[in-house]
């Protein structure tokens, strides 16, 4: 299908928050899947697997806590309204909130995901550092450190800058490319696996560290892009069918995260410290010979500029959709100054802030989890989106989905107050984030289930969901 004038590769998106209409609709279902598997496809997930095992669970229990993988289905779910409508997520969540009471969880979703785009900048920054320094001998400097920012920074936004079409070429190139360098990678680290130490680990407790695990592994993997899966579904055709969209989204993320997850479990007996580690990525290097230095590090830092790339084009979306009037490329600028002012801070002056920096993203995921709830009800309520009048989304008070609906903003805020008492970080400890709760997500999963429950049970709003 020929690219419309709107959404070309290689030049700027011209739509915005607005919906797509049916004449610009182009890209296929392959796309979709190959969108979310590059995201995906981030060499970090070894230690997300590493993570799951630091509970004292045996290798059957920690094999079995993955399949928290698969609350990906869930952003399959959302990403069919946006082939229904042709708008964004955080457009869409209108119909539950309002026009004005959507503004507050757009600008959530905003911060958090350049919040999110600054980590990976600097993690990624620090891998292509250590690659020059492998390559071509040189020194950690601040004149290296600027020089990685910049080439990492460069391609995530312009990228995303540049937009849908471009997004959707770069990401399927990539996922190509960084897929088979990723399984070169893990193919030299499976040797390193301790099989004799695997095997004898003793089972841990169900309760206390089996359910904790798994609940890492879901706010690690799924309900960690709830806010964006409509934004790459929106160019596909109206009448596509619910069930490939959603198998498109879902596969396309779990086929890399799970293989990378699962292989940071095997990996768990020769690298315990893989999970506490302050760089991970230079312990999983000190398992591979000098002459693969390069080619991995390279693969670590790709793997984690395609999901920055989504950060970065999401993020403007969610600002676009709390009434920011600009075009969207200028979203991409605004996150720009924030991000790099940000990661030059930490980079230069404030290494040890990351930690409170993450610390602080998580908080605002126990807001976002209680969003989604929200916005999962109201989809089953329209019927997965059909039930959606796209037009009235972007009337304002004219709008039959109104200015502020109370039930969903009543609804957020009692599981946000739940999500919050159950979190513990170290920058915050609600006060029932104790024995099971207590380094887990497992406050972010009762938050969402608290406000599933209280929307589910209130009579749906006169007009709408």
């Amino acid at each position: 299908m020929v690219e419309p004038q709107t959404d070309r590769a290689w030049r700027i998106e011209r739509n915005g928050a607005n919906a797509v209409t049916a004449a610009e609709r182009h890209a296929t279902v392959r796309d979709v899947f190959w969108v979310w598997f590059a995201a995906n496809l981030a060499i970090l997930g070894l230690v997300l697997g590493a993570v799951v095992m630091s509970y004292g669970l045996s290798l059957v229990q920690g094999l079995l806590a993955l399949v928290g993988v698969f609350s990906f289905v869930l952003i399959g779910y959302f990403a069919v309204p946006g082939a229904r409508t042709g708008a964004p997520t955080m457009v869409l969540s209108r119909m539950a909130f309002g026009t004005r009471g959507n503004v507050l969880p757009s600008l959530v979703s905003w911060v958090n995901l350049v919040g999110w785009e600054t980590v990976v900048l600097v993690v990624a920054t620090y891998a292509l550092q250590a690659a020059f320094t492998a390559a071509f001998g040189w020194p950690a400097s601040p004149v290296t450190t600027v020089l990685s920012l910049v080439v990492v920074m460069g391609v995530a936004f312009s990228v995303a800058l540049l937009g849908h079409a471009t997004l959707v070429r770069v990401q399927t190139g990539f996922a190509y490319l960084f897929g088979v360098l990723t399984v070169f990678v893990a193919a030299l680290l499976v040797p390193h696996i301790d099989w004799a130490r695997l095997v004898h680990l003793p089972a841990g407790s169900w309760l206390k560290g089996f359910l904790p695990a798994l609940s890492i592994v879901v706010a690690g993997t799924g309900l960690s892009w709830v806010n964006t899966a409509a934004d790459y579904t929106r160019y596909l055709p109206r009448e596509v069918e619910a069930g490939r969209v959603v198998a498109a989204t879902t596969w396309g993320s779990v086929i890399p995260a799970f293989g990378l997850m699962a292989l940071g479990v095997l990996l768990y007996g020769s690298l315990p410290k893989l999970a506490t580690a302050a760089n991970p990525i230079g312990l999983l290097q000190s398992l591979l010979p000098a002459w693969v230095a390069v080619p991995y590090l390279l693969t670590a830092v790709g793997s984690m500029v395609t999901g920055d790339i989504m950060d970065v084009y999401s993020s403007g979306m969610s600002l676009l959709a709390a009434d920011v009037r600009i075009p969207r490329y200028k979203t991409v600028l605004v996150d720009a100054v924030l991000s790099v002012g940000a990661s030059l801070y930490i980079l230069l002056a404030a290494q040890n802030f990351i930690a409170t920096f993450e610390a602080f993203l998580t908080l605002l995921a126990g807001a976002l989890a209680p969003w989604a709830a929200v916005f999962l009800v109201a989809l089953v309520r329209t019927r997965g989106g059909r039930g959606i009048v796209v037009e009235e989304l972007y009337r304002g008070a004219a709008s039959r989905y109104g200015t502020w609906r109370w039930p969903a903003l009543t609804a957020w805020a009692v599981g946000l107050v739940v999500s919050l008492a159950f979190t513990s970080t170290s920058l915050f400890s609600g006060p029932l984030a104790v024995g099971v709760f207590n380094g887990s997500d497992l406050g972010f999963l009762l938050g969402f289930l608290v406000s599933a429950a209280v929307y589910a049970l209130w009579p749906a709003p006169r007009g709408g969901p």
